[in-house]
């Protein structure tokens, strides 16, 4: 059956693993189109890519590794220029879509719409089958409390009155900012009824204190890893946040800011690489408040540089 509108699937990616071609065949079953953008992938990924093209999907290499939101903007503007789609799939390379997630999500804008409610994107109602937070529990359409840009269904609309993703914050929080510049338009952020998101958070790694599995209630308890960059991001950009969005929203400010302390106390006090955690953390802040943005200087990432982990290949995730 003919879909009422054209939808194109963004997909940033960086050192794509090898089962991505299947995940991106699943995907454009969902879409009418699928651009997957490669971030400037130190390690060859032409194979990969290859692939991705051979099941229909197209495949766009950035000359360098120019952080999440170029590579989504890449996507979105080749699909704005060569299809004119009328909505827009965000998604990482470590994502899934549950079944029928696209036309749940375009039902809820639909029933939002009739309501008289001007839809700014559709967000994943669950992740992992958790339910997402909202900021207005009871509400006949939930509005997201600070969602994940994985799996957003976007209006080509929303990109004219908002403009694109924030180039200069590279990676993490850019999904948050998009957030904010969509509310300030007046634009609500709806969670999709019934869309449900398999998404990786972080690789779990043992919680210790002097070398302690810590164990509460005879459960182990392990910190969902970052790498030390990430963490110089996360930093960094949610001071930017509270730069830019405490006066016109304080309340959303102040609790999104309260879970980063919390998750950066237990990554400072239980996880593996403290000491390098620390200064990502301590010069995240440093240039959050003066305002520098962009990829990190090149000697710091050296200094932050730990031994190898599965999720070290981390500059397509946001959150």
């Amino acid at each position: 059956m003919p879909r009422e509108h054209r939808i194109a699937a963004i997909v940033s990616t960086f050192n794509p693993p090898h089962d991505l071609p299947d995940r991106i065949a699943n995907v454009a079953q969902q879409v009418d189109l699928v651009i997957v953008v490669d971030d400037g992938s130190p390690k060859d990924p032409s194979d990969v890519l290859q692939r991705i093209e051979a099941k229909g999907g197209k495949a766009i290499r950035l000359p360098f590794n120019a952080g999440i939101a170029a590579a989504l903007n890449a996507g979105i503007n080749h699909a704005i220029h060569h299809a004119s789609p009328d909505w827009f799939v965000t998604l990482d390379q470590d994502s899934e879509m549950s079944q029928g997630y696209v036309e749940a999500a375009l039902a809820t804008a639909d029933r939002a719409r009739s309501a008289g409610i001007e839809v700014g994107f559709i967000a994943a109602e669950s992740i992992n089958g958790h339910i997402g937070l909202v900021r207005d529990p009871g509400a006949d359409f939930p509005e997201a409390f600070d969602p994940l840009q994985s799996g957003c269904v976007i209006p080509a609309e929303t990109f004219r009155r908002v403009g694109l993703l924030d180039e200069d914050l590279f990676i993490d929080a850019v999904d948050s900012d998009f957030t904010m510049r969509v509310r300030q338009q007046g634009l609500r952020v709806l969670m999709g009824k019934g869309c449900d998101l398999t998404h990786t958070v972080g690789e779990a790694r043992p919680m210790t204190i002097l070398g302690w599995h810590v164990t509460l209630r005879g459960k182990k308890n392990y910190v969902h890893y970052h790498a030390p960059f990430r963490v110089y991001y996360i930093a960094r950009n949610g001071v930017i946040l509270v730069k830019r969005y405490l006066l016109s929203d304080p309340v959303w400010v102040a609790k999104r800011l309260y879970t980063e302390i919390i998750q950066h106390i237990v990554r400072l006090v239980y996880g593996p690489h403290r000491r390098q955690h620390l200064r990502a953390f301590l010069n995240g802040v440093r240039d959050g408040l003066r305002g520098h943005l962009g990829r990190i200087d090149d000697s710091l990432a050296a200094k932050l540089t730990v031994s190898p982990s599965p999720h070290d290949d981390e500059s397509v995730g946001l959150k």
